[in-house]
């Protein structure tokens, strides 16, 4: 039940980003393509034999905030960059190969960070020392958060 009310407000945070990014229809046609097929999947884990409490798939909500995000600061580079997480998120949960999962699952993160970096760069119109300072507090936290998980995924032997 938790996990069909998860997906139930899932889909409402997507229709709500989609509808709300300023930008242009292909662009969100394709975003809330990936997002819904990541949906989708989702939703039948869940269905058929239960969604894993470490699943990708639940950053669903994270993902389409973060491409509300990048469309409201403007941000077409970041826009390509964020194609990548649904897909990611979604071979993540489906890869049985434990090197190839944690390699997965460091692009994915470091994917995230970047993201997270151009949206507040961008947002708050940062330049010289302050951008500096942001870029490098966060490229300190993004490799910290990484390889402590990449160590523990490792170390668990957790693939999921």
């Amino acid at each position: 039940m938790k996990d069909v009310a998860f997906f139930a407000g899932s889909l409402i945070v997507i229709g709500l980003a989609l509808a709300a990014v300023p930008s242009p229809l292909p662009w969100r046609l394709g975003g809330g393509g990936g997002l819904l097929i990541l949906w989708a999947y989702g939703l039948g884990r869940a269905a058929g034999r239960g969604l894993h409490p470490a699943s990708t798939a639940r950053l669903l909500p994270g993902h389409a905030l973060l491409f509300l995000a990048l469309g409201l600061v403007g941000s077409q580079a970041g826009f390509w960059a964020w194609t990548a997480l649904p897909l990611l998120s979604l071979l993540l949960d489906l890869v049985r190969q434990r090197s190839l999962a944690t390699v997965m699952y460091a692009i994915l993160w470091l994917d995230i960070f970047a993201l997270l970096h151009q949206v507040v760069a961008l947002g708050r119109n940062m330049t010289g020392l302050p951008f500096v300072l942001w870029s490098v507090g966060i490229a300190l936290v993004a490799i910290l958060y990484v390889t402590n998980g990449v160590r523990r995924r490792w170390r668990k032997g957790v693939i999921r």
